[in-house]
């Protein structure tokens, strides 16, 4: 008896597919993200890639392909992100120190407020667009794509132009 749910010979080879594995590759991710949101967001990402990449070749060894391609993205992804937070780490309107809140402090916030306000300005308007929506609406890459038709991958280079022009504007103070 094997651990995989039954598949109901009327779907189509894809639903059944998903049918089969959806399951153990949520929990294979649920088990190596610090975000549980973000488990069905690897699941989507895996499954739209293997689409993409679908050929006509037989697999011999279909679990073994499958949760390769998952740890694959997994590295991937981390990667980008490590790459991403380090550039983010470095813009130091983003810093939260524990301050003590005097009137000098106050000033330098606000003077470091426009500051910001002009680099944002001298952005492209998407660039721009693309920058505020990830961090400070909170949307993710994958729906920042999405919702201005764009890929994830230029989403990724809109917030590297983004974080270097700022890093750039608020150095030269």
């Amino acid at each position: 008896m094997t651990n995989t749910p039954s598949i109901d010979p009327g779907l189509d080879t894809r639903e059944a597919f998903v049918a089969r594995y959806v399951g153990p590759l949520r929990s294979y991710f649920a088990k190596r993200v610090n975000r549980f949101e973000d488990v069905d967001d690897l699941v989507q990402e895996l499954f739209g890639r293997l689409w993409a990449s679908a050929s006509d070749k037989v697999i011999e060894n279909p679990d073994g392909y499958i949760f390769q391609a998952a740890a694959n993205l997994l590295k991937e992804r981390y990667r980008k992100r490590g790459t991403r937070d380090a550039a983010m780490a470095d813009l130091p309107f983003f810093h939260s120190e524990s301050e003590e809140i005097t009137p000098e402090r106050i000033l330098q916030g606000r003077n470091e407020l426009q500051q910001l306000e002009k680099a944002l300005a001298e952005l492209p308007s998407r660039t721009r667009t693309v920058f505020l929506l990830h961090r400070f609406e909170g949307f993710k890459y994958r729906e920042i794509a999405e919702r201005i038709g764009v890929s994830v991958s230029s989403v990724e280079k809109h917030i590297a132009a983004a974080a270097r022009h700022i890093t750039q504007r608020l150095d030269r103070k």
